[in-house]
C-alpha cells in the first residue's frame, strides 16, 4: 500500500484501504513514497501480490520522482494494481496513472478510486469496502483451497445446523455524513431473557462489521417463509464499494433507531451492541433488543438449510 506522507488526504485514505484489506485477512505493508529506501521499495513491490498506488503531486521533488520511477520499474508483469486519488489539490490525473498501468499490462484489481470532494465518512467507508474487495481477491485461491481441505464428514455434519434467514441493517450519521449498510445473516440466536438479547455472527470482512461496535445500534429484519426470495437475492449480490444497498428496496426509515426496517420483513428487532466476542473469522455480536414488532403473526420465519458447513 503506497502513500505519500503529508500530501492531501493520502495518509488517511491509505489507512482506510489498509483497514479494509486487513478485514479480509490479507497482510498489508504501508510504504511512504516520500521517504522509502529504493532497495526496500523494489523488494516490497516485487514480492507483493498487489500494489496500490496513489496520485502524486505534479510538481514533485526529485526524491519522490525517483521513488515513483523505482515503483514502476519494480512492478512484475500482470501484477494486480489499484489506484486512488490523494486529493492533494495538484494531483497527477488518476486516469493518466490508470492508463499507464494498463499500458504496462498490469491487472486492474479495482476501478480507480476517485475523490471529488474533501473526504468524509462516506468516502472513507467506500475506501474501506474497496480494500476488503482487494483483500478477498488476493486470498481467493487460498480460501478455495481451505474449503476443499476441510474434512468432508465433519463438514456435512456441521452443515446440518440450520438457522433462520435475516437481513441485518445499520445506519449512522446525518446529512452529509449519513451512511448505512446491510447483510444477509443466518447465524442469529436469542442469547438472554432479561434483558432480552441476541447474538449475531458477522464475518470480519463484512462491510457492516464497522457499524456494529459496542454501544452502536443495528436492526435484525426477520424474513418471511412465503416471501423471502426477493430480499435474499438482493442483499446476497456483490455491491460495488460505497454502493447504496437499499436502492430499489422498500424500507421504513424511522421505525427503528438502529437502521432501516424492510417493508417486506416478517418482524424486526432494534438492538444495541453490548459486547463482542472474536473468533478466527467472525465477530459474535451480543445486542440487547430495545424494540421490535411483528407484521403478520400467522406467518413463519424463512429457514436456511445447508449441505456443508465450510461456506454460507
Amino acid at each position: 500500500m503506497c502513500y505519500i506522507s503529508d500530501y492531501g488526504f493520502c495518509d488517511r485514505l491509505s489507512q482506510a484501504l489498509s483497514h479494509g484489506i486487513g478485514k479480509a485477512d490479507a497482510q498489508v505493508q504501508l510504504i511512504d513514497l516520500r521517504s522509502s529506501d529504493q532497495q526496500e521499495l523494489t523488494a516490497l513491490i516485487t514480492e507483493a501480490k498487489a500494489v496500490v498506488i496513489p496520485t502524486w503531486p505534479i510538481n514533485s521533488d526529485v526524491d519522490l520522482q525517483e521513488s515513483i520511477g523505482t515503483l514502476f520499474a519494480a512492478l512484475k508483469p500482470k501484477q494486480f494494481t489499484a489506484t486512488y486519488d490523494s486529493f492533494g489539490g495538484n494531483d497527477e490525473p488518476i486516469d493518466s496513472l490508470a492508463n499507464k498501468l494498463r499500458e504496462l499490462k498490469q491487472k486492474e484489481a479495482l476501478s480507480p478510486l476517485r475523490v471529488k470532494e474533501s473526504p468524509n465518512p462516506i468516502i472513507y467507508q467506500r475506501f474501506e469496502e474497496a480494500g476488503t474487495d482487494l483483500g478477498q481477491l488476493i486470498n481467493k485461491k487460498k480460501n478455495i483451497a481451505s474449503i476443499k481441505n476441510l474434512d468432508s464428514n465433519l463438514d456435512k455434519a456441521l452443515g446440518r445446523l440450520s438457522g433462520g434467514l435475516y437481513v441485518v441493517t445499520a445506519s449512522e450519521g446525518s446529512d452529509s455524513t449519513f451512511r448505512q449498510s446491510a447483510m444477509v445473516a443466518s447465524w442469529v440466536s436469542q442469547a438472554s431473557f432479561s434483558p432480552p438479547g441476541i447474538t449475531v455472527a458477522v464475518a470480519k470482512d463484512r462491510a457492516i462489521e464497522s457499524f456494529m461496535q459496542v454501544n452502536k445500534t443495528f436492526v435484525v429484519n426477520i424474513l418471511r417463509e412465503d416471501n423471502f426470495q426477493k430480499m435474499f437475492r438482493h442483499f446476497l449480490k456483490r455491491f460495488a464499494p460505497g454502493a447504496d444497498r437499499f436502492a430499489d428496496v422498500d424500507i421504513i426509515k424511522d421505525l427503528a433507531k438502529g437502521g432501516p426496517v424492510l417493508s417486506d420483513a416478517l418482524a424486526f428487532l432494534d438492538c444495541k451492541v453490548i459486547s463482542r466476542l472474536e473468533t478466527p473469522d467472525h465477530w459474535i455480536i451480543y445486542g440487547v433488543v430495545e424494540n421490535g414488532n411483528v407484521s403478520d403473526l400467522s406467518c413463519k420465519t424463512a429457514v436456511h438449510h445447508r449441505k456443508v458447513a465450510n461456506h454460507y
